[in-house]
């Protein structure tokens, strides 16, 4: 779930709590807080942290860094060969 911070509409008219900003985790289809929980301030939000996104990043690396997935990309594969200089591996 996305951490979001809330802060007052009006500075001059906040609490502690709103003035300074507040963070809530709330699910991404929930609807944003219109109102400051401890002094019912308006208040916005501001997204300042990217939601937490688990992979499988064994599969995923193995997946794209394959010969045949760089080749259809149009990248080089550069590997050292026994004289010390670099081919591309996947040239026809």
């Amino acid at each position: 779930m996305p951490t979001y911070t809330y802060k007052a509409d009006d500075p001059a008219a906040d609490c502690p709590m709103c003035g300074d900003g507040f963070e809530t985790m709330q699910t991404i289809s929930e609807a944003p807080l219109a109102t400051c929980p401890s002094c019912a301030q308006a208040v916005h939000r501001i997204v300042r942290h990217m939601p937490q996104c688990v992979t499988n990043h064994r599969w995923n690396t193995k997946k794209i860094l394959s010969d045949g997935n760089l080749k259809a990309k149009g990248f080089k594969k550069l590997v050292k060969d026994s004289s010390g200089k670099y081919v591309d591996v996947l040239q026809d």
